[in-house]
């Protein structure tokens, strides 16, 4: 992925300019694992050799920089998902949205992830009396790279009963009505969205008049009851906890496209693996496409709400964790209360971290005698000189 970014960019800023934040994450994952993120120069205690290890950017949107995260994740994960099968519901954003999604990415994201969370919370109230475990991760790409926000949700296929003192569970194959989901959020989210365009939080493109007019048009269109919102509930299917956050882990941390997916790079073209087969893109479009998914500055795209939510996991957590206890040494629920599933997972340490893009041997281990005996000098960054700390 990085060969088809470095050969096409120069092509894709020739005809377009992109945003200050595109710009950043374009300069950290390009340097990614070079001497330009900086240097540790490391020294060999038997034979004296000293070699360069590259720093890595650790940014969100570098392919290099996501398979120990998600390692990390998936291990912290499945330590703390309750041991109970889990519902997969997708929230999916109305394509007539998506212009005014992504020149308002923070406000409208942030929306999606507070509206759904609200829609379950209200259904599970009033069908269990009950508060759910919800684990939230927002997705904006197709596997064309093409622009479409939607939200992934773990649902916990039932709930901890109002009054603390028992676990109350749904049907196995049966959530909430998605035709009754879809409504809620329809009215809510397009509600909310009125209340920030009223209150001068959104930017619209183009001229101001002719834009309120269609935000207003687009709003009351979409606000039609015979306007069916997308949303998808997915039955456990007897696959325990662990099996469906597995499944998660591979989409939380990756990007929107890795190296498995590109098949060729010519010097105007890039072919990608989609669903429906090979697709050429034009160099520069493969980088506007790619530049369509990155996300604002700091924004959570992962999300823990209802029992699963910080406030909750030393009480409220841990009472539904003792509740479900039998339930999860009878099968139903896999591993995740009591971490069977983390020796599936490699161990993950920081010198899988700062690896160099063409390493001659092991992070920390010297190419010439091989010995694992080295020490870190010091670090070199652009322009910078300082004595490194000690190796604990």
């Amino acid at each position: 992925m990085l060969e088809a970014l470095e050969r096409h960019l120069p092509a894709y800023l020739a005809r377009s300019t992109p945003g200050p934040r595109q710009t950043y994450v374009l300069r950290r994952i390009l340097t990614c694992r070079t001497a330009e993120a900086g240097t540790h120069l490391f020294v060999c205690k038997d034979c004296d050799t000293r070699f360069p290890i590259y720093n890595s950017c650790l940014d969100r949107h570098c392919p290099q920089c996501q398979g120990p995260a998600t390692a990390q994740w998936l291990a912290a994960r499945q330590a703390r998902m309750l041991p109970t099968p889990h519902f997969q519901v997708v929230f999916t954003l109305p394509a007539a949205l998506r212009g005014i999604a992504l020149a308002n990415q923070q406000i409208v994201y942030a929306l999606l992830f507070r509206v759904a969370a609200s829609v379950l919370r209200d259904l599970a109230s009033q069908h269990f009396h009950a508060r759910l475990g919800i684990l939230s991760v927002l997705h904006t790409w197709t596997s064309s790279l093409g622009y479409h926000p939607h939200l992934h949700c773990l649902v916990t296929a039932g709930g901890l009963h109002d009054d603390g003192e028992r676990w109350v569970a749904s049907n196995p194959g049966w959530l909430f009505s998605q035709k009754a989901m879809g409504k809620m959020v329809r009215g809510r989210f397009l509600q909310e969205l009125v209340n920030a365009f009223d209150r001068g939080e959104l930017e619209l493109r183009g001229d101001p008049v002719e834009a309120e007019r269609d935000f207003r048009s687009t709003t009351r269109a979409l606000a039609n009851k015979h306007k069916r919102w997308v949303v998808h509930v997915e039955p456990p299917k007897g696959r325990p906890v662990d099996h469906v956050v597995g499944y998660l882990a591979r989409y939380v941390k990756r990007v929107a496209i890795g190296d498995s997916r590109i098949l060729r790079i010519t010097a105007t073209t890039v072919t990608i693996a989609t669903r429906k087969g090979p697709l050429v893109l034009e160099g520069s479009e493969f980088v506007r496409r790619f530049l369509l998914h990155v996300l604002p500055r700091q924004f959570r795209k992962i999300r823990y709400q209802g029992l699963y939510a910080p406030g909750n996991a030393k009480v409220r957590l841990e009472a539904a964790r003792e509740l479900l206890g039998p339930i999860a040494s009878g099968g139903s629920g896999g591993g995740g209360g009591d971490g069977d599933g983390d020796n599936e997972v490699q161990a993950v340490t920081l010198s899988d971290v700062e690896v160099a893009r063409e390493r001659p041997a092991a992070v920390g281990r010297c190419p010439v005698c091989g010995s694992g005996k080295t020490y870190r000098i010091f670090f070199l960054g652009p322009g910078v000189l300082r004595i490194a700390r000690a190796p604990p």
